[in-house]
Order: C-alpha cells, then structure tokens, then sequence
C-alpha cells in the first residue's frame, strides 16, 4: 500500500519545493526501522529528538550596538489572529524582551483576515511605529499594507511563515521562519505511526491562511510517506476566518472517511472546534487527538486524557524573545542571524515530567533552561 491524500475543494495548496527546502533545515536522523514492536506490534519509530527539552537555547552570539537609540520607540506586534493561544504567549514575550531596552509594544489582532491585517499594518505606520511584528501572516494577504510599511522605511519581521520568493527579504523586510510549523507536523506524524504500528489513517484539520500552513503539513506527509506508507492521510481544509464552519466541515470529513482512527488540529486555535465536529460525528471513542502549537490548555488536556492523545508545541515565549532580538537588529541597519525556534513533542509518556501553569509556559521552561532571558539582554547591553 502506500500513503494517499484527499483534500476538501476550498483550496489546494501545495509547494512541493518550498516543503523540501523546509525538510531541508530539519533534524537529521534515521526516523524509523522496522526493529521493534510498537504500539501497534509493527514499527518503532525515533522520536528521542523530540520528547526532552534542549540543555540550552539556540541564542545569537553577535551583540547589538547602539540600542540605547532605539529608546521610546514603539514596535506593533500584529498575529494573524488572538484566537491563537501561542500567540497569547509571544506577544507578552515579545514586551518583555523590549521592555528591558525601554521599547514599547502595541498589539493589533489581525483577525485572520486581509482587510484587519491591512488596517493593524496602517496603524503601526501613522502611529510612526520603528518596526512590525507580523505573525502567521503570508505577504500575499495584506501585501499594499507590507509595501506601504516598507516604503514609509517600517522594517517588518514576518515570523512563522516560509519566505515569499516573490518578496525577498532586505533591508526593510526580515523572515523569522516557519522551520518549526514543519518539525511539528514531522514529530506528531512519527508518533502516530508508532503508535498505530504503521497503519494510521488519518484527518489533518490544515489552515489555509496562507501557503505556509500547507507547506508546513507537506513535511508531515512526506514524513508519513517515508516511514508509514501503509498509512492515509485526509486534509481537511479550515481558515481562521471562518472558524464557526469548522465543527461542520470536521463531522462531514469523518463522514466521508469512516475508518480515520486520528484526527489533528494543525494549530491549537482549532482544536476547540475540532474536537467539537469530531463529538458531531459520534467518533469520539474512536478517534485520538492531536495538535499542534499546544500551549498550557491543550497540555492540560493532553494530561486528563481528554481527546488528545499527543501534542507538538514550539516555544513561543523563545520566539517572543528572538523577535525582539530580530526587531533591534533590523531597526538598527545590522545583519539578522539564523533563528532556531525549539520543538517539543508532549504525549503520556512525558507529560508528567511538565509543569502545566502559565507561569511556566511563559518561563519557556518546558523546552530549554529558561536562562536565555538572561543571553539576550547580555547582547543588548541591557543588565
């Protein structure tokens, strides 16, 4: 057998060589051999790399010259949408890590949608605003805002996202990538075909708010393709714009496939709805959950044993941090080093071991000594 995929008609997204260039930049390692049993009696599948937290954070080593100037400007932090628990997690990372070199940040929830994103990326330039923040969110939905931003010489940092060949990054534009939008799709596809013991079929519930999204889950099904060929992969289509349609779309995409015995939320903004279409569908007790971009909820969840079954998260308060460091770099006309955003895959194995407060999660602690607070502000000549 080998593995298939369907996808709902709202829209395909596929960039093969984006999605290559992705896996490009992920952890090499032989992920499974057909040595053990596994969950399921057939396969034993490699996930070592992303069960434990790091023994330290990836943080630059280049200091930061003149910070001191940027002192009283304002940097508008702009997610795609607030639905997002990850980006309730950034974005107070993100003041923080200003905030110790006396920069002010405005959040603007994008709303996931082109006209709210256009209107947050306005706003941060009448407001006179040093640099823009833009999380989850591709060029090409608000990209009149981005040239405008730039032409008024705002710098933009466009995290999570792969980056748009058709504007490439200079001097007023900067991509914080999305390598960790596909490690998580390639973490959560090897435990599933553990657990399954290589046989998995499998609903992704993937945002289409952007081409990102759809690169990021090519790298999990090319994961599956190579490990698990016996496993079927169903890509359901969701957007954060229409968010109420999503416990609907879910109950008729298990309809249509009544052997999936997995159903993942890509990002934990859907899980809610997600988990919801699956109870419509009357699956509940046979169907595991997955996510990811799991922060403090979904892990609870995870450790009640309620739906979820694994987890993939990266660490967003990190990211919060790189942002800054990105933001400072940028507005002061110096060269942007290579960001790595950590990423952790949680299941009953060892949620245990995590504690599940928000301090906690803020802390980054679940992925790496949360020390790196204490790196950054050394290279801004903040302590």
């Amino acid at each position: 057998m080998h593995s298939t995929t369907s996808r709902t008609p709202l829209l395909r997204v596929l960039a093969a060589s984006a999605a290559a260039l992705t896996l490009l930049t992920l952890p090499a390692c032989s992920a499974a051999e057909p040595t053990g049993a596994g969950a399921g009696g057939e396969l034993t599948v490699d996930l070592s790399e992303f069960l434990e937290p790091l023994d330290a954070y990836p943080v630059p080593t280049e200091p930061v010259e003149d910070v001191a100037s940027l002192e009283g400007k304002t940097v508008y932090y702009i997610p795609i949408t607030q639905q997002s628990p990850q980006f309730g997690v950034t974005g107070p990372a993100l003041a923080e890590a200003l905030g110790t070199v006396g920069i002010d940040v405005q959040t603007c929830n994008g709303n996931g949608t082109p006209t709210d994103i256009s209107a947050c990326l306005n706003q941060a330039v009448n407001q006179g605003a040093v640099a823009i923040v833009a999380d989850a969110i591709s060029y090409a939905m608000a990209a009149n805002a981005f040239d405008a931003a730039r032409a008024a010489e705002v710098p933009v940092i466009i995290g999570n996202q792969v980056p748009d060949p058709e504007h490439p990054a200079d001097e007023t534009l900067a991509y914080l990538e999305g390598d960790a939008g596909a490690a998580m799709q390639v973490a959560l596809a090897r435990w599933v075909a553990q657990d399954s013991g290589g046989t998995a079929n499998v609903l992704i519930n993937q945002s289409v708010d952007g081409k990102s999204p759809g690169v990021f889950v090519d790298a999990g099904e090319a994961e599956y393709a190579e490990i698990c060929p016996d496993c079927k992969v169903t890509i359901n289509e969701v957007t954060s714009a229409n968010f109420s349609m999503i416990p609907s779309s879910t109950s008729s995409a298990l309809l249509q496939n009544p052997d999936v015995t997995y159903v993942e939320s890509q990002f934990a903004q859907y899980l809610q709805p997600t988990q919801t279409g699956v109870q419509q569908s009357g699956r509940t007790g046979s169907i595991k959950g997955l996510t990811g971009s799991a922060q403090v909820g979904a892990l609870q969840a995870l450790e009640s044993e309620n739906f979820l079954a694994a987890a993939s998260g990266q660490a967003s308060a990190y990211r919060g941090w790189a942002y800054g460091d990105a933001v400072l770099r940028l507005a002061l006309g110096t060269e942007l080093p290579e960001y790595t955003v950590p990423v952790r895959l949680f299941t009953a194995d060892n949620i245990g071991d995590v504690t599940l407060t928000e301090e906690a999660e803020a802390s980054g602690e679940w992925f790496g000594p949360a020390t790196f607070r204490d790196d950054f502000t050394a290279l801004w000549g903040a302590q």
